[in-house]
């Protein structure tokens, strides 16, 4: 089992960069009542399961769910009966998000979504993006989202910059405006209202992954010198980081909103059980590999720990 890296305990001779040709995979979230959980992201989020397996090296159950128009998996349950709940201060999954390919996607997922009799907890315009919020009934945070153009993104390093140089938390108003729903619901056309919306009518994939983390600098040294991601924006002062490859805004998301301090995710406990990094090359496992204590390649994957105990595995 490989060790976590220690904040700072990797390399910097040769500072690596995460290949811009980096992407997430379907996350992992350990569930104690399946049943349930199948009942609600296949009647309320319109998931499908598209593979079983009855029993793994830890012999939990696990069910991919995905849809049935397009390829790809977006989302894995692993049940287990026995999984604690975790501390409300620890470390582990904030949400996951789910990027649909455009805005007429979005709207009408909100719509199905919410004719399904699902709640939402809150919307959100953040510039580069448009976000929908909610939580399934085990309480893992979802985000359903649709990118802006890259050319109207602002550029969140310098806003961080000018953050910590000012203290002026008001710079970050442009990212939390609330969403323009009815501007949403237009892209369906005048007679949105008698529209018959799908979830995620062109499909989905893992667009980011937001975490809590105990302690955010130390969490954002990891993820930057172990796993090559830029940093986008790091705000102490806000008490989250977004760190990405290749340009995008973020990748994955950290915080300690809740959790400065707090407990270290523990295995077997619910929500988040694995993180998935896929990248193109055996190249890139050897150089992660390198720069995190105890962790060797098999085959063509990778398994690190995190500094707060979360899981993440690198495929090619």
């Amino acid at each position: 089992m490989p060790v976590a890296a220690e904040a700072g305990g990797s390399p910097r001779a040769h500072p690596f960069v995460m290949d811009k040709g980096m992407s997430l995979g379907a996350p992992t979230l350990r569930v104690k009542d399946l049943r349930s959980m199948l009942e609600f992201y296949e009647g309320h989020l319109g998931l499908g399961v598209s593979r079983k397996e009855a029993g793994r090296a830890d012999g939990l159950k696990t069910v991919e769910l995905g849809f049935s128009h397009s390829q790809g998996v977006l989302l894995v349950l692993k049940e287990d009966p026995n999984a604690r709940q975790p501390p409300s201060d620890s470390a582990g999954l904030c949400h996951y998000a789910a990027l649909v390919p455009d805005r007429r996607s979005l709207a009408s997922t909100f719509l199905a979504i919410g004719n399904s009799g699902t709640r939402y907890e809150g919307y959100a315009d953040h510039q580069v993006s448009e976000s929908l919020y909610l939580h399934d009934i085990e309480n893992n945070g979802i985000e359903i989202y649709a990118d802006r153009p890259r050319s109207a993104w602002l550029d969140w390093r310098k806003i961080s910059e000018r953050v910590s140089a000012t203290g002026d938390m008001s710079l970050m108003g442009p990212m939390r405006q609330p969403l323009d729903l009815d501007s949403l619901l237009r892209e369906l056309g005048e007679d949105a209202a008698r529209a018959k919306p799908v979830p995620f009518p062109m499909g989905a994939r893992i667009g980011h992954m937001h975490l809590r983390v105990t302690d955010l600098q130390r969490s954002v040294r990891f993820y930057h010198e172990a796993l090559g991601l830029e940093v986008m924006m790091n705000v102490p002062e806000m008490g989250a980081a977004f760190l990405s490859a290749g340009g995008y805004h973020h990748h994955i998301g950290l915080n300690t909103w809740l959790s400065e301090d707090g407990a270290p995710h523990e295995d077997g406990e619910m929500g988040l059980d694995e993180l998935k990094v896929v990248v193109p090359g055996q190249a890139v496992l050897g150089d992660v590999a390198r720069r995190v204590p105890g962790s060797s390649v098999e085959g063509g994957s990778l398994m690190v720990i995190d500094p707060d105990g979360i899981r993440i595995t690198l495929v090619k």
